[in-house]
């Protein structure tokens, strides 16, 4: 009889652990659904939104996933939308899948900025968007973590392989780095990375 009880709570233990992670079927990375980030005493818990792969060519740079603070469900125009104003917590999670020299990571995201950014927009942050690329200093190899998380006040938060660099302070740069992956112009399926609270 007590076997017959525990095994129902077995089998609920075992749903939720499943549950605590999503894998990116591409690459195979596994994301936890829910993350946690604290900073001068406020603590910001985000729910994954949806996880998508970067590729360059034929080849599989990172697994991503992406978190929002109290996201809601929402038609998937508008969800996307949202990831884009600042005011809530965001989380962008990049598990790579291969080597990558410091040097292509800092082209790419000059890259980034230029085409999501007018070029007033892009002057008035160059200095920001040249500290940013500073942070790249070193290769980050197969299986390391970039993570970017842009907080309330357009404060964005880069740990790089463990390392949690100076914050940079901008809504303006805020929008721009997040529309590297969400604008029109994206460099993954963008439709993915809402799939979780925009549902088709």
């Amino acid at each position: 009889m007590k076997r017959m009880f525990l095994l129902p709570l077995i089998l609920f233990a075992a749903a939720a652990t499943a549950q605590e992670s999503v894998q990116e079927p591409s690459t195979g990375k596994s994301f936890p659904v829910v993350v946690k980030y604290t900073r001068n005493g406020t603590e910001y818990p985000m729910s994954l939104t949806g996880v998508t792969v970067r590729k360059k060519l034929v080849f599989k740079v990172y697994g991503m996933a992406h978190y929002a603070q109290d996201p809601g469900k929402a038609p998937k125009e508008e969800a996307l939308g949202a990831m884009l104003v600042d005011g809530k917590a965001r989380q962008i999670t990049m598990d790579f899948a291969r080597d990558v020299d410091a040097g292509k990571i800092r082209d790419a995201y000059l890259d980034g900025f230029r085409e999501n950014a007018t070029a007033d927009e892009l002057k008035s942050i160059q200095p920001l968007v040249d500290e940013f690329v500073g942070f790249f200093a070193k290769e980050v190899k197969e299986n390391q973590q970039l993570i970017l998380r842009w907080l309330p006040g357009g404060i964005v938060v880069a740990t790089i392989t463990g390392e949690e660099m100076p914050a940079i302070t901008s809504p303006l740069f805020a929008r721009v780095l997040w529309s590297i992956w969400f604008g029109k112009d994206s460099i993954v399926d963008r439709d993915d990375l809402v799939a979780r609270i925009a549902p088709n």
